[in-house]
């Protein structure tokens, strides 16, 4: 009986399986970004991470007027607030911005939308990166 009882159990065992559940195999993807609008550039580093979130690290040169670069990330309708830039002056250094962008939902943070804005705070150029790309919308 004893027997009976442990090939049944061998058989359950091998028939469900006997491993813990399998983990997600998303992992961490850094995916550089760079867009020019004249010769105005942003340009920098997003770091996916195998959770809910992403990290933005970037650097804005303005070569006419004053230049704002502003990020946030996308799941969905679903968005982030902003993480912007100082403004950059033409003639002046360029400006560092940096921050983490989560969205609490399965996939955490699929896109992360990059806009240059001017002193007036017109959109001069937008994309949106993913993990496996950037795509330049104007």
């Amino acid at each position: 009986m004893r027997k009976t009882l442990m090939v049944t159990a061998v058989a359950v065992m091998a028939a469900i399986g006997s491993t813990a559940p399998a983990q997600a195999t998303v992992t961490s993807v850094d995916m550089p970004f760079g867009m020019n609008y004249g010769n105005s550039t942003t340009s920098g580093t997003i770091h996916f991470t195998d959770g809910y979130s992403a990290s933005v690290s970037g650097a804005v040169h303005a070569a006419s007027g004053s230049r704002m670069v502003c990020a946030w990330g996308a799941n969905g309708d679903v968005t982030t607030t902003a993480i912007c830039s100082p403004w950059a002056n033409v003639g002046g250094p360029n400006r560092a911005f940096s921050g983490s962008l989560q969205i609490a939902l399965s996939g955490g943070v699929q896109r992360v939308y990059i806009a240059m804005y001017d002193e007036n705070v017109t959109p001069l150029a937008e994309e949106f990166c993913t993990r496996s790309g950037c795509t330049r919308l104007y």
